[in-house]
């Protein structure tokens, strides 16, 4: 991941993932891979919706009548 942009991550996700490879017992871990699992199936259900709806288009003007 570019280091530029880890300012975009949220700091309870990273917490997260820091959290996963630096605790020992497996039950915490497998609860870690759960929750960052969970964060990019949503993540990825949002960016496929947003992907699938039209262009936002401006709607056209009337042509305005002289009388």
């Amino acid at each position: 991941m570019n280091q530029n942009n880890m300012h975009m991550i949220p700091q309870p996700v990273i917490d997260c993932a820091e959290n996963l490879f630096s605790t020992k017992q497996e039950h915490l871990k497998q609860s870690y891979v759960m929750r960052l699992e969970t964060i990019r199936d949503y993540c990825d259900d949002v960016l496929k919706k947003s992907n699938s709806r039209p262009a936002f288009t401006v709607p056209v003007k009337k042509k305005s009548v002289i009388r």
